[in-house]
């Protein structure tokens, strides 16, 4: 039954890129790996408090790529050289 969801969840995912290629869903481990700047419990407040959105399909959460760089770029903080500042979870 999982193995069906999981194929079920590629095939969209493959339709969806090859019909538009404007949407692609990322489970967690994938976001953060793909964008080292977020941290796990970064992820998780950001989305325990409505910042990116989540497609949730049983236990897996699913982000799409534009909602993340959206939400990295709204975070992005200006470091000018030597300035210290105190690091916060993204």
């Amino acid at each position: 039954m999982l193995i069906e969801i999981g194929t079920i969840i590629n095939k969209y995912q493959k339709q969806n890129e090859v019909n538009n290629g404007s949407q692609i869903l990322l489970k967690t481990k994938e976001v953060l790996n793909r964008y080292p700047a977020i941290s796990n419990y970064g992820l998780n407040e950001a989305i325990k408090n409505g910042f990116i959105p989540v497609v949730k399909i049983g236990k897996l959460n699913y982000f799409d790529v534009k909602d993340i760089e959206r939400y990295l770029a709204s975070n992005k903080i200006i470091v000018k050289e030597n300035e210290k500042i105190n690091k916060r979870y993204v």
